[in-house]
């Protein structure tokens, strides 16, 4: 499944090259649950990074699946150590927002169940309501992008309504002093006759205003197609994220909930749905339980192993928890100071087995004397 020969992987410090990984190769098979140990700063993050083609390899090649890894790919996910939930965006959002990066979509939901309606017809948008969204805020291609999730496209349109405004309202100024000094005033006089500031004064108000129209009338006129893209997007968000948030124990009172109201337990469980979203094969993870208490652990731990099982994932975790690489790793590759080579690769059978067993403390005990 994942194949890596000869990766060699250094950064650069100004004109120094700093070495991290070197004549590194490992295969993960199918199926396969393998955790990675390792000293701090010795290169297992930037392992996972080049995995999932975040960053190039200096030398050498991964490939997943048969093909060489050139960019990020669909099917593999990485979970990063500090789960890169965004504060700003709900339960809902953080864990659909793999599905929106990616583009897809798929039909309005039919013949689902009656959960997944009702959880569709809350959240569908509707020509209706974006037209009554816009109409209230008075700012219709902002309403429009506010309606659509779009905060940043939406605070352009402000902005350069309020440039509009405030240009606008200095050129009429000026327009009035001069029918006031001279009332009978040419209109050549009313646009030129204020000199280089009124001049520039009324290229700002036209450029703005001409901007602000184009885009208003553009985007009138193609509300329909993104209100039906909107709504394809949530009805793909229903069927793939909404049974995993339920399946992860994050029911639909979390959902418009905020990271900052949520438990460490539970952002590590949105950050997992965020990964499974898109059904991914490959699922890679940098010590996404670091900062969890020993009970959170645990159960996260547990849920993992489940989901392992039940959805066939090739996984690779990255950890400094002995205990925890033994429960995680069917397979348990421990690496050198950095550069990072391949100091020992041990078996474990004892992968999601009790942690009170005999077999799971003599394997925990053999990783220790191989870490010393």
């Amino acid at each position: 499944m994942i194949k890596i020969d000869g990766l060699h992987l250094e950064y650069h410090d100004g004109r120094q090259a700093v070495p991290v990984i070197e004549n590194f190769s490992l295969e993960v098979r199918a199926g396969e649950s393998v955790a990675i140990l390792g000293p701090s700063g010795c290169g297992k993050t930037s392992l996972l990074y080049a995995i999932c083609g975040l960053i190039k390899p200096t030398a050498g090649m991964i490939s997943v699946d048969g093909q060489v890894v050139e960019r990020p790919r669909r099917d593999v996910a990485l979970i990063f150590q500090d789960l890169g939930l965004l504060p700003w965006k709900t339960v809902w959002k953080n864990a659909s927002l793999s599905l929106e990066l990616s583009g897809a979509a798929s039909p309005v939901l039919e013949g689902a169940d009656e959960t997944l309606a009702q959880e569709w017809h809350r959240r569908k948008k509707s020509l209706f309501w974006a037209y009554f969204w816009l109409l209230v805020t008075g700012a219709w291609a902002a309403g429009q992008r506010f309606y659509l999730d779009r905060p940043f496209s939406a605070a352009v349109y402000l902005v350069t309504l309020g440039l509009d405004l405030i240009a606008g309202g200095f050129y009429w100024s000026g327009i009035r002093n001069i029918i006031e000094a001279n009332p009978d005033a040419s209109w050549s006089e009313l646009l030129w006759g204020g000199g280089w500031p009124q001049i520039i004064l009324f290229v700002i108000v036209l450029g703005l205003t001409a901007e602000l129209i184009s885009r208003l009338v553009y985007d009138l006129f193609t509300m329909p197609r993104q209100i039906r893209e909107a709504n394809a997007l949530i009805a793909q968000q229903v069927r793939s994220v909404k049974p995993i948030l339920d399946e992860l124990g994050l029911d639909s009172s979390f959902y418009d909930r905020y990271p900052h109201q949520l438990s460490g337990g539970e952002r590590q469980r949105v950050a997992l749905a965020r990964a499974l979203a898109t059904h991914p094969k490959v699922l890679l993870m940098d010590e996404p339980l670091a900062a969890l208490d020993a009970f959170n652990r645990e159960r996260i731990q547990d849920l993992l192993v489940h989901l392992w099982r039940e959805r066939g994932l090739t996984q690779i975790i990255v950890t400094h928890d002995v205990q925890e690489a033994v429960f995680l790793g069917s397979r348990i590759v421990v690496l050198t100071e950095r550069p990072a080579r391949i100091k020992a690769i041990i078996e474990n059978p004892c992968v999601g087995t009790s942690r009170t067993s005999e077999a799971f403390y003599e394997k925990v005990l053999e990783l220790r004397r191989e870490l010393a």
